[in-house]
């Protein structure tokens, strides 16, 4: 079984390639890289791709060595799948050389095809071989080349790390440590799918998966431990995506993702009665509210630009002041990836654990916050500046019962958070037009007249909405105390 983090490099300048093949983890020696050129086979109607089979022989210096590559997984970077490994004295294709009994057996249906290549990998390893911590061993193998298909190249840029012997953990721990420093990220596309992209034989990246399948009687533990994982897989998901296509759309799908993770590791608490999981809490807080002012901007900006058309006006000049103060750092996107497969790694030396099934824990766990969700909610009336943290309650609350959904099928559920997704519309646009403050008002005395004028319609507008839409949350509020809980039927 082959297990191994891809972790590609997002900065290819020559000051940065030197500082990743001199990083001491990595202990890449001085010996001349290695250099190989691999071709990738399959028949004209790609059967063994519809088979789920990778086969490849390569050159390896003075060897040729075939691979048989059985379909495995491949989330968050980390990729496990069945591997087979022959010598053999050519390039020349020939499925009757893996002997193995369970590769034969998988092979059979296929021994007579036409094979053809259809694609190539040219590119330069250093490799070395070190001790992790825990006793692991781990193959480390950083690759400069191209990928080869149909006259079109791409490059080979990335770190592998498998794990040779001992704990995946250890490959995870590894990897969130370059990451700390290095520009890396994790990458779910082996060079064979980026190969087969290239020569348009399949489609572009899968897309996220949008829900983990629930068990109601599994272990809470057990299914905790999937759930969490899964989640910070499709954060790490969504960082390459905003990575390779930064936009404010992709931002905001980042940090929905991340604080649907935190609205998760905060309900199962009781979970880790050691409190193993605090640190990785803590150090998501802490990104997550690193990225709150460009966050504000944003929404300032699409604010403007709605409004300004409604006004027909030309929104350059205020457009071009928030645009220039907003932040210009990138997201630490490989300090958030380190936290991710730290947690990760955490989740499989340490699964959490609970004497419930899933559905009873969840559902006696929902009942309590709910509980402490109306208390919160009472204190509104007497204390408006308790909103802000109502609103936060209200959002744990949306998130976790998102992905508890399908423990209740019914249309309960669907009514519920219906309302919770109103009231965080609501409650979040009161805290924009409270936010506004801090950034407009100073703009509002600026000495381009133009500015000022636009800054000023702006906060008006945003702080004249807000005593509306603080009766418009008191109303669906009312709503959702009458509102049946699935957890209670």
């Amino acid at each position: 079984m082959e297990e191994e983090l891809k972790l590609q490099i997002m900065d290819d300048t020559a000051p940065v390639w030197k500082r990743i093949a001199e990083h001491p983890l990595l202990a890449i020696s001085k010996q001349p890289p290695l250099q190989l050129h691999a071709f990738y086979f399959d028949s004209r109607d790609s059967a063994l791709q519809r088979a789920r089979l990778a086969y490849r022989v390569r050159r390896e210096e003075d060897a040729w060595i075939a691979t048989l590559k059985a379909g495995g997984q491949s989330a968050g970077g980390l990729h496990q799948r069945p591997e087979w490994n022959v010598p053999v004295d050519s390039n020349q294709p020939d499925l009757s050389v893996f002997t193995d009994s369970e590769a034969a057996a998988m092979l059979a249906p296929f021994m007579e095809l036409d094979l053809q290549v259809i694609l190539e990998t040219r590119f330069e390893r250093h490799e070395s071989r070190v001790t992790h911590t825990d006793g692991s061993e781990i193959i480390v193998a950083l690759d400069r080349g191209e990928i080869l298909a149909r006259g079109l190249s791409e490059p080979i840029r990335e770190v592998e790390l498998e794990l040779a012997q001992g704990n995946a953990a250890a490959v995870l721990e590894m990897g969130a440590a370059l990451c700390q420093n290095l520009p890396l990220i994790p990458d779910q596309e082996s060079k064979l799918f980026r190969g087969l992209r290239l020569a348009g034989l399949i489609s572009d990246e899968k897309p996220r998966d949008t829900a983990w399948p629930l068990h109601r009687r599994e272990n809470a533990g057990n299914a905790f431990s999937q759930i969490l994982t899964w989640q910070l897989q499709q954060i790490i998901h969504d960082t390459r995506t905003h990575w390779a296509k930064t936009s404010a759309e992709s931002f905001h799908g980042l940090r929905k993702s991340v604080r649907s993770l935190r609205a998760t590791l905060r309900f199962c608490r009781v979970l880790d009665p050691d409190n193993l999981l605090q640190p990785f809490r803590l150090a998501l807080q802490e990104w997550f509210h690193q990225q709150n002012q460009k966050r504000d901007y944003e929404a300032l900006l699409g604010y403007w630009t709605e409004i300004a058309a409604t006004m027909t006006l030309d929104p350059a000049p205020l457009q071009g002041i928030l645009s220039a103060q907003a932040p210009q750092q990138a997201e630490q996107l490989p300090q958030l990836v380190a936290i991710l497969l730290k947690l990760w790694a955490s989740l499989i030396r340490h699964p959490l654990t609970h004497v419930k099934n899933l559905q009873d824990f969840s559902e006696s766990q929902l009942h309590r916050e709910d509980r402490k969700l109306m208390a919160a909610g009472k204190m509104l009336l007497d204390h408006p500046e308790a909103l802000h943290s109502l609103r936060i309650r209200i959002k744990n609350t949306r998130y976790v019962m998102i992905t508890l959904a399908p423990l209740w099928p019914g249309k309960d559920s669907k009514a519920l958070l219906k309302l919770l997704a109103t009231l965080q519309g609501i409650a979040g646009e009161i805290h924009d037009a409270d936010m506004a403050g801090q950034y407009l008002s100073p703009l509002a005395s600026n000495r381009k007249a133009g500015v000022a004028f636009q800054a000023g319609a702006l906060l008006g507008f945003l702080q004249g909405r807000e005593a509306r839409q603080r009766k418009k949350f008191q109303k669906f509020w009312l709503r959702l105390e009458s509102t049946a809980r699935p957890w209670d039927s």
